[in-house]
């Protein structure tokens, strides 16, 4: 006949020894081996459940935190800030709880919060570069002279173009955040920089250039 108490003890041991000498886990190791003491102490199942307590509870909490602290370390080698900020917040957060039920709201709640700054980061419509080249294209195209004004025409409905995506983006924006403004200091920093794949001598006369369109616009 099987032994349960013996089967829980070697069960939650192995719980325990999985994290053991884990540098990403040392939360969820302390945590489990709280678990494993609170049952290795026990002379019959039954006592398992008073000895346990919210340990399962503290143990959700405990794993929370070392799964984010290895997003936050990732996060900040890769220069992500409002992904960083958004793993420090839960980590906080959840050192303060101890309830499952209250756990999930909290993450699903700072998720949200961070998808929404993650939204408002946007750099678009600068990272769309078809506006520039084309107006360029129109500006600069070497036509017979009948066809320069209907050019012209074309160049000055890319600038219109341009300036209605960033409006737009502004208007949908703030949606989720009242005021934002797109702002341009944003381009530079690597999260979005290192997505731009031309030299920082084009994207400064990109910058300028936007720039004077949207102020004559």
């Amino acid at each position: 006949m099987s032994d349960y108490l013996e089967d829980y003890k070697a069960y939650y041991q192995l719980r325990m020894l999985r994290y053991e000498g884990n540098p990403d886990y040392p939360n969820s190791y302390q945590s489990e081996k709280a678990i494993y003491t609170a049952i290795a102490s026990c002379t019959a199942l039954e006592e398992f459940k008073d000895k346990l307590g919210n340990l399962n509870d503290k143990n959700a909490a405990a794993l929370l935190i070392d799964e984010y602290t290895i997003r936050l370390r990732h996060y900040e080698e890769i220069k992500e800030p409002i992904k960083a900020e958004g793993c420090k917040r839960i980590m906080e957060n959840a050192a303060t709880i101890d309830n499952v039920a209250d756990l999930i709201t909290m993450v699903n709640e700072e998720e949200n919060k961070t998808s929404i700054e993650i939204t408002a980061d946007t750099i678009n419509p600068f990272n769309e570069t078809g506006y520039l080249e084309r107006m360029e294209v129109w500006a600069t195209a070497d036509v017979p002279d009948k066809y320069k004004s209907r050019y012209r025409q074309y160049a000055e409905q890319e600038k219109k173009n341009l300036i209605n995506a960033f409006t737009e983006i502004e208007k949908a924006i703030h949606n989720w955040q009242p005021g934002w403004v797109f702002d341009f200091s944003r381009i530079q920093e690597e999260r979005h920089r290192r997505l731009l794949p031309f030299p920082n001598e084009v994207i400064d006369k990109s910058i300028q250039t936007i720039k004077e369109i949207r102020h004559a616009g």
